[in-house]
């Protein structure tokens, strides 16, 4: 997630470029400034979520139950994000090669995310909890 962060921080200026000979001066005025605080906005945005889920990752390793419940609302998060996307977007966004590469990449992540999360659920504490008597 800080990967792609910087990635969609350092594009904006290509994305920038891009619009500029894409669109007429006009459309250019109307379309670009939206388009690039959204993507500047995600990408400032996807630095303490990327951070959040770093963090939380320790905490799962040793059992810490806040940490789970972070883990877990970051990846359903990311899991359900190209569902969200197509339901409020339409479909017709995912004929498009590059949409449709970065909606697998994310529900990849997603299920990269949780399956750790299933994995480690029943297994025990690293820091070897021990119950009282025994």
């Amino acid at each position: 997630m800080i990967v792609l962060a910087f990635i969609h921080l350092f594009s904006t200026p290509l994305i920038s470029k891009w619009l500029a000979h894409e669109l007429t001066k006009e459309t250019m005025t109307t379309v670009s400034p939206p388009f690039l605080l959204n993507h500047i906005v995600v990408g400032i945005l996807l630095i303490p979520f990327g951070v959040s889920t770093l963090y939380s990752a320790a905490g799962v390793r040793t059992g810490q139950p806040w940490a789970r419940g972070i883990a877990i609302t970051n990846s359903v998060a990311v899991l359900f994000l190209p569902l969200l996307v197509g339901i409020l977007m339409g479909p017709e966004y995912y004929r498009s090669t590059p949409f449709l590469v970065a909606a697998i990449l994310i529900t990849v992540i997603g299920v990269s995310m949780l399956i750790p999360l299933i994995w480690l659920s029943g297994r025990p504490r690293a820091h070897g909890s021990v119950k009282s008597g025994t």
